[in-house]
């Protein structure tokens, strides 16, 4: 069986309150460093990934500006059934909003 990748998400970037793109790397076997530094992905490109089996983890920057790993990003999808980005397990400091914006 294949090895499932791990994506890391350092930003995001909105149309009015949806999200459009994110800023997406191909992160190492240990989440430490990047293989593919983070370029703009559309927000299907992402999904895709997370259909394909991928892991998509969210990068928050730490008080000295690294970035740290946090929750798993899932699919969500909208009422109007658009599908869109969401964390697994949302706490204070560590929610998609809390992302930096590009």
């Amino acid at each position: 069986m294949a090895e499932r990748a791990t994506y890391g998400i350092t930003a995001l970037r909105y149309a009015g309150s949806q999200i459009v793109e994110a800023m997406m790397g191909l992160m190492d076997a240990t989440a430490a460093r990047w293989d593919l530094r983070p370029s703009p992905m559309r927000v299907t490109e992402v999904v895709d990934r997370l259909v394909e089996g991928d892991s998509v983890i969210s990068m928050f920057p730490d008080d000295e500006g690294r970035l740290q790993p946090g929750p798993e990003i899932k699919v969500d999808v909208l009422p109007e059934g658009i599908e869109t980005l969401a964390l697994d397990e949302e706490r204070p400091g560590r929610r998609l909003g809390d992302l930096p914006r590009f």
